[in-house]
């Protein structure tokens, strides 16, 4: 079915060829007409031209009004000009990337013009809350940015396939990042996928779509530093894949950036065997949710039902869950890539070997609770679909398979009695409530838990990136340009989570200084204006308040002078915080 006309204004920039050769670009703004059934021009403005022969876009001079006077050449040598920009937002986003290493780390891995159209599109990215690239075009004319030559449509789509095909430049900028986040880095991995309407994009396949929406997707990997709330890595691969097979190509990632030692923390999406195995083969530290239903925890689980009822095996930090810790001796099989002589194995020999692992096992009343309720409403809805005659094409083989295990179906003529099945329900609600970890250096169960939902943070990350930095849809039509603009709203990501972690630490050093009561009493009071601002204010919309700030800078042939509008004192004491004067 087609889709419904938005009727919204569009905005799209074009490109004329002229006679003479020369380009024209535009920027014309349409509307989709429901009468006449076409797109109609409702504006259209020339930016710029690119001169036959050459790759830049030239800016055009600004019509003169009616009735302008043309000034001589006498006149002219004392013209005044003025100009003004929005310069509080972006002092600050520049202020961030020098000093989180990040433009360093673009700079000294690329071209230095490659380099400014890069960190340009991140801040772009960033100082609008992942407006669509198109509208940098005429944003750029009010915010400085590090490439001020101007970026068109064309140019960045260009920058997007020579940094897809860069893998140095990307490789170096990830081993920076993994630098900084320290030897022994605690790194949650995960993925998400990203909805394409290309055909040409060959990682696109149809899969589990997160968003629902039906389109073949791509899929995104991340490793995201617990510690620093930084990104790290990424990388892509086909949508069909399943996650549990990813992690191999993750840990060889981390292994030619350098890393030898780091904690990775996965969900149960991540959990098998193979994987296990691999992560204690290349002697990398793991945190992993897994499922109670496979067998050995399953056993383990059962032996210990009494134990979860003590004071003792509360959590300090959440007493509403309860823990208690296994250590076992658990045998692994890999597949050996090499032959070894040593050991008498030919390359592709299946290789056991017996390794010492944690098994934490955990009970929460509450979850139990929500468990048992989502479950008996599942049971009650497929209970209604049998009895209204649903044909079983028309069901999910996960919910044929629960129909066919905890209801009992009974049909006379075309009369359908459904009952339940108690003994199999209760059966499936004697495990609800509990989780397991494993990990093979977390010794302590409330430690390894702790560590677990700090893993948390790359769910909001992921969050970020599409609300952030319009990464919901690819918005390209190649694989290498699809790399290219992941890379440059991965960097537009690594800004926006350092800043936020920057305005989390001034939060709590503004509580400090509060309670200290070592200011004097008006600035106490400005600092608490400013935190209570502060915790009722997002990233995007701190940095809008700041956009207000504008530089006016008026020049003559015999002067020139630059001036900044004034902000207030409870601003200024966020500046200061920041490591920044004004």
């Amino acid at each position: 079915m087609a889709l419904k006309a938005s009727e919204e204004v569009k905005t799209r920039i074009v490109q004329q060829k002229q006679k003479n050769g020369d380009i024209y670009v535009i920027e014309r703004k349409t509307k989709y007409d429901s009468v006449k059934k076409f797109n109609v021009v409702l504006s259209s403005k020339i930016l710029g031209k690119i001169p036959k022969g050459e790759k830049e876009m030239v800016l055009t001079r600004p019509k003169r009004p009616n009735g302008t006077k043309v000034l001589n050449s006498k006149e002219q040598q004392s013209e005044i000009t003025v100009s003004r920009r929005k310069v509080g937002m972006m002092d600050i986003i520049d202020h961030i990337g020098k000093i989180s290493g990040i433009d360093d780390a673009i700079y000294a891995n690329t071209d230095k013009g490659t380099a400014q159209k890069i960190i340009s599109l991140a801040r772009y990215l960033l100082a609008t809350d992942g407006q669509s690239l198109p509208g940098i075009t005429s944003w750029q004319y009010s915010h400085p940015l590090p490439y001020d030559e101007g970026l068109s449509e064309s140019i960045y789509h260009n920058l997007f396939t020579d940094v897809g095909r860069n893998e140095s430049l990307m490789q170096s900028f990830f081993a920076s990042r993994i630098e900084k986040a320290g030897d022994t880095a605690l790194l949650a991995y995960d993925s998400t996928t990203i909805s394409t309407y290309s055909k040409q994009i060959s990682e696109a396949r149809f899969g589990f779509n997160k968003a629902h929406d039906g389109l073949p997707t791509v899929k995104l990997l991340s490793l995201y530093s617990v510690e620093t709330r930084q990104p790290v890595v990424f990388t892509r691969q086909q949508g069909n894949q399943p996650d549990v097979i990813t992690i191999e190509n993750a840990l060889k990632q981390l292994q030619v950036l350098g890393v030898k030692k780091a904690e990775i923390v996965t969900d149960n999406g991540y959990y098998s065997e193979k994987n296990l195995a691999e992560m204690l083969h290349a002697r990398f530290d793991f945190i992993t949710l897994v499922k109670i239903g496979i067998s050995w925890v399953k056993k383990e689980l059962e032996n210990r039902f009494n134990e979860f009822s003590s004071t003792g095996s509360a959590c300090p930090f959440d007493t509403n869950t309860h823990g208690v810790s296994v250590m076992l001796k658990h045998e692994f099989t890999r597949q050996r890539k090499y032959a070894s002589m040593k050991k008498g194995l030919a390359g592709g020999t299946q290789e056991s070997f017996e390794r010492r692992i944690y098994l934490h096992l955990y009970f929460n009343p509450f979850r139990k609770v929500e468990q048992d309720s989502t479950f008996d409403k599942d049971m009650f809805e497929l209970k209604y679909l049998v009895e209204k005659g649903t044909a079983e094409e028309e069901l999910s083989p996960g919910a044929i398979e629960k129909i066919n295990k905890y209801l009992n179906i009974n049909r006379r003529g075309k009369a359908v009695n459904v009952t339940f099945n108690e003994k199999t329900i209760a059966d499936a609600k004697k495990y609800h409530g509990y989780f397991a970890l494993v990990s093979n250096c977390e010794k302590d169960p409330f430690e390894c838990l702790s560590k677990y939902r700090r893993r948390e943070t790359i769910e909001q990350f992921f969050e970020a990136g599409k609300q952030k930095t319009d990464g919901t849809r690819t918005r390209v039509w190649s694989s290498e340009s699809l790399m290219g603009r992941m890379f440059v709203q991965f960097v537009a990501l690594c800004y926006y989570e350092y800043l936020s972690e920057q305005l989390r630490q001034i939060k709590l050093k503004l509580e400090e200084d509060i309670t200290a009561e070592k200011d004097l009493a008006e600035t106490r009071k400005n600092k608490k204006k400013l935190l209570s601002w502060m915790n009722n204010t997002p990233v995007y919309l701190t940095l809008q308040w700041f956009d207000a700030v504008e530089e006016i800078k008026v020049s003559a042939k015999l002067r020139s002078r630059r001036w900044s509008t004034e902000i207030t004192e409870r601003d200024r004491i966020l500046i200061n915080y920041l490591g920044m004067k004004f």
